[in-house]
C-alpha cells in the first residue's frame, strides 16, 4: 500500500472513532495561536437525553501531530480548559468555562440538534468557536480571545474580540 493511502486510511480511522466516541456532536472548540492543537467541548448524553452533571465531554485533538484524541490533565482541567455546570433544568444546562468565566454557555437543543448558546456582541448565537491569541513571547499571557459562533436570529457569523486588559 502506498503512504498517500496508508496515511488517507488512518485519519478515515480516526475520524470515524471520533464520530463513534460523539455520536450527538461537537458544540465548540477552542483554538489558540500557539499550535494547531485544539480543545473539543462535545455534548454529553445519557441515552437521548443531557447529562446535565456533565454536559460537556471535553478532550485535546492533536491535530500538531497525528490527529489523535487526547484526554485534558487534571491540572488542564483546573487551571484552563475544565467549565463548571452552574444551573441545570429540563435536559439543559449552564456551564462556565474556567478559561473565560464571564458568560455562561446554555447547552439544549435547538431544531433537533445540541447548540451551546451565548450572547455575542449581544445577539444570542450558537457557540463554534473560541479563538486565544497568546503573547508571542510569553504565551501563558493571554492578549485577546475571539468568540464566533452563529446568530440565532440570522443565520450570520458573528465574532467578538475581547481584549485582555
Amino acid at each position: 500500500m502506498n503512504k498517500r493511502l496508508s496515511t488517507l486510511l488512518c485519519m478515515l480511522t480516526i475520524c470515524l472513532s471520533m464520530l463513534a466516541a460523539s455520536p450527538a456532536g461537537r458544540l465548540f472548540h477552542i483554538e489558540r495561536s500557539k499550535n494547531k492543537n485544539i480543545v473539543c467541548y462535545d455534548v454529553q448524553l445519557k441515552g437521548s437525553t443531557l447529562n446535565i452533571d456533565k454536559p460537556l465531554d471535553n478532550y485535546w485533538l492533536r491535530n500538531e501531530t497525528d490527529g489523535s484524541r487526547e484526554d485534558l490533565s487534571f491540572i488542564e482541567k483546573k487551571m484552563a480548559y475544565g467549565y463548571k455546570v452552574v444551573s441545570k433544568g429540563n435536559n439543559e444546562a449552564n456551564v462556565k468555562l474556567t478559561a473565560y468565566d464571564k458568560q455562561s454557555i446554555r447547552i439544549c437543543q435547538r431544531n433537533g440538534k445540541w447548540v451551546g448558546l451565548v450572547k455575542i456582541n449581544g445577539e444570542e448565537c450558537q457557540l463554534t468557536k473560541i479563538y486565544v491569541q497568546a503573547n508571542p513571547k510569553n504565551s501563558l499571557k493571554v492578549l485577546y480571545i475571539e468568540l464566533t459562533g452563529t446568530s440565532t436570529a440570522s443565520g450570520k457569523v458573528v465574532t467578538q474580540r475581547i481584549e485582555n486588559n
